[in-house]
């Protein structure tokens, strides 16, 4: 409730600015005076600074996705065989065995895995290694969506 109140509140004053007389005269909006051309010198630039406006920041600060033209797809994963050591995912998006990396978004790691291919169409699920889980920092328990690319 008092989020509420405090963005109603702020949201009124800033409407109310441009009645402020101080406020009228905007120094990023100050205009230049003209100038007088010079026969010996040649006339400058008049550069007028514009205001930036900063882009809403989001909640969860995320990494932006690596370029790669080996970009696979996105796939939910679930933990795989435990017992199997070594840092893998079975999944679907690949074509052949090889040589690969998996991206955890939400943490915004990545891990250099062991592609392995299984049967089953492309949006179907993949399987992660407890290693690669464990430095992905994906919940063991949860169902993770992850990106895969190849190298």
């Amino acid at each position: 409730m008092n989020k509420i109140v405090i963005a109603v509140l702020a949201l009124s004053v800033v409407s109310g600015c441009e009645q402020l007389p101080i406020l009228k005269d905007k120094p990023w909006q100050r205009k230049t005076a003209p100038t007088t051309q010079v026969a010996a010198q040649p006339e400058a630039e008049v550069v007028v600074p514009t205001p930036e406006v900063a882009p809403p920041t989001p909640d969860v600060v995320t990494a932006p996705p690596p370029v790669s033209s080996g970009f696979l797809g996105k796939t939910v994963a679930s933990l795989g065989d435990p017992a199997k050591d070594g840092f893998w995912i079975e999944t679907p998006l690949a074509m052949t065995a090889g040589k690969g990396r998996v991206r955890y978004p939400k943490s915004g790691r990545e891990v250099k895995v062991d592609l392995i291919p299984i049967t089953g169409p492309a949006t179907g699920g993949s399987r992660l290694s407890l290693a690669v889980m464990r430095l992905l920092d994906a919940p063991l328990t949860a169902l993770p969506e992850v990106e895969v690319y190849s190298d």
